[in-house]
C-alpha cells in the first residue's frame, strides 16, 4: 500500500516542480537535486546502518517507497523550498512555506510508521521533525549559494550557469 501512495506524491512534486516559476537555472536546480538527494541519502544510511537509531522495513516494496521518498521526493521539497524562498520577498510567506513543506514532510515520516516502513527505537518522530527542519534549512543555503553563483557568472560572462 505504501509504494503506490509514494509514487504518487512523486507524480506530483514533478508536476508542482516542472510548471512552478524558478529562479534557479535548469543547471542550478540539478545541483541542487544532485546534492539533496546525497544528503538525505547518507543520512537515512547513517541512521540505519551505523547508529541503528532507526530501523528500516525488510519488506522490498516498504523499503522501495523508503528509497523513493528519501532519493527523489525529499529533494523535489527543496527544490520547492527553494525557488518559493527566492520567488517571494515577504518574510511572512516564506516562513508559511517553510512551516508547510516542514508539516508536508514530517507527515509523510508519519506515514512511513504507519505503513512499518520505519519503527524507531531510538530515536522519536520529535527529533525527526528536527532534522527535517534542519533539511529544508540547508536547502535554503545551497539554493542560495547556487543563486549567487548563478548571478556572478551572468554579470561576468553574460551567461548562465
Amino acid at each position: 500500500m505504501s509504494l503506490p501512495f509514494f509514487i504518487s506524491i512523486l507524480i506530483m512534486l514533478i508536476y508542482i516542480v516542472s510548471f512552478m516559476r524558478k529562479k534557479l537555472s535548469f543547471t542550478s536546480n540539478s545541483i541542487q537535486f544532485m546534492v539533496l538527494s546525497i544528503i538525505s541519502t547518507n543520512y537515512i544510511t547513517i541512521m540505519t546502518n551505523k547508529l541503528e537509531w532507526i530501523k528500516a522495513s525488510e519488506d522490498v516494496t516498504q523499503f522501495i517507497s523508503l528509497l523513493i521518498n528519501r532519493e527523489c521526493i525529499l529533494p523535489l521539497v527543496g527544490i520547492v523550498m527553494v525557488n518559493g524562498y527566492l520567488n517571494d520577498g515577504n518574510r511572512t510567506h516564506r516562513f508559511l512555506l517553510y512551516v508547510c513543506l516542514l508539516f508536508f514532510i514530517s507527515v509523510l515520516d508519519i506515514l512511513h510508521i504507519h505503513f512499518k516502513t520505519l519503527e524507531y527505537p531510538q530515536w522519536s518522530l520529535l527529533n525527526t521533525i528536527i532534522m527535517n527542519g534542519t533539511f529544508l534549512l540547508i536547502c535554503i543555503w545551497i539554493g542560495l549559494g547556487l543563486y549567487y553563483l548563478q548571478k556572478k557568472e551572468e554579470r561576468d560572462s553574460g551567461q548562465n550557469l
